[in-house]
């Protein structure tokens, strides 16, 4: 299943989250690789590229590590239309215009969690060139969608896919939840 959710948000908190987060005062971290080492090698295209990317991580809980950022809080009362069980991740990607990427490239494919019943939801801080990709289990392309500032893409976080670094867009600001949930009642809150 993968739905896109355009409206997500009320335009005035989109424009709120895409100046705070693409503005001077927030703080992204840099991160050599887009995934961990061991998950590039195990879908690897000809056209995979790794470039590394900005992060913010706003809330992990795997096994015994729960860390919150201090706007975890401020992030989950705006994103209220979300009803899930229990989050496993919510991060904050920014992608930067690279000079080896090409329009055939893309990020490491991955799924963002094996386990059936976790559902992952993208949210486009801005409007951008830098594609999301959705793969069968042959990685071949099923879907492709464009960053378009405030609509969502929710989806089986086993789904096999990838990002793209803008070519055109100096950034692409995303920001990925990984929860378990129901996509039947997922938006009722």
């Amino acid at each position: 299943m993968i739905k896109i959710i355009r409206h997500l948000l009320s335009s005035n908190r989109a424009d709120v989250i895409e100046s705070d987060l693409l503005g001077s005062y927030f703080d992204w971290y840099w991160n050599d690789t887009s995934l961990g080492y061991n998950e590039i090698e195990k879908f690897k295209t000809k056209n995979s590229v790794e470039t590394g990317q900005f992060v913010h991580k706003l809330f992990f809980n795997y096994d015994n590590e729960n860390t919150r950022s201090i706007m975890f809080n401020g992030f989950s009362k705006v994103f209220n239309k979300v009803n899930y069980e229990k989050v496993i991740r919510i991060k904050c990607n920014l992608n930067i215009n690279h000079a080896s990427f090409k329009k055939t490239s893309h990020l490491p494919i991955h799924q963002d969690n094996t386990s059936k019943n976790y559902m992952s939801l993208i949210y486009y801080i801005n409007d951008s060139d830098g594609d999301t990709i959705f793969f069968n289990k042959k990685l071949k392309e099923i879907k492709r969608v464009k960053p378009k500032k405030n609509t969502a893409i929710l989806f089986d976080s086993n789904i096999l896919h990838c990002g793209c670094n803008p070519i055109k867009s100096s950034t692409r600001g995303v920001i990925n939840f990984i929860f378990k949930g129901n996509e039947k009642n997922i938006l009722y809150r």
